[in-house]
């Protein structure tokens, strides 16, 4: 039987120790990542926040590393069209 985590060769408290840190870093993920969404329509940093939540769930999910990396690409194109233009305009 497969075991991807190694928790079957870990003691009790260290199972649990890296169980709360998995499920801490979860939440914690989930909640900047939310907040980041919720504030794309309200006032506030929207993108860092995402960018921040998916980086954190990164560290524990592929799919998260992959749409972390996607984004900030897209942010970074975005950030220098918008000098870009800003340099012509002057």
């Amino acid at each position: 039987m497969a075991d991807p985590d190694g928790l079957l060769m870990m003691s009790g408290v260290q199972a649990f120790v890296a169980s709360a840190r998995r499920i801490g870093i979860l939440l914690a993920g989930s909640i900047l990542f939310l907040a980041g969404i919720a504030l794309l329509v309200l006032p506030g940093p929207g993108v860092p926040l995402i960018i921040a939540g998916l980086a954190l769930l990164g560290t524990q999910f592929t799919w998260a590393r992959r749409a972390s990396a996607w984004l900030r690409e897209r942010f970074s194109a975005a950030i220098a069209a918008l000098r870009t233009k800003a340099q012509r305009n002057r």
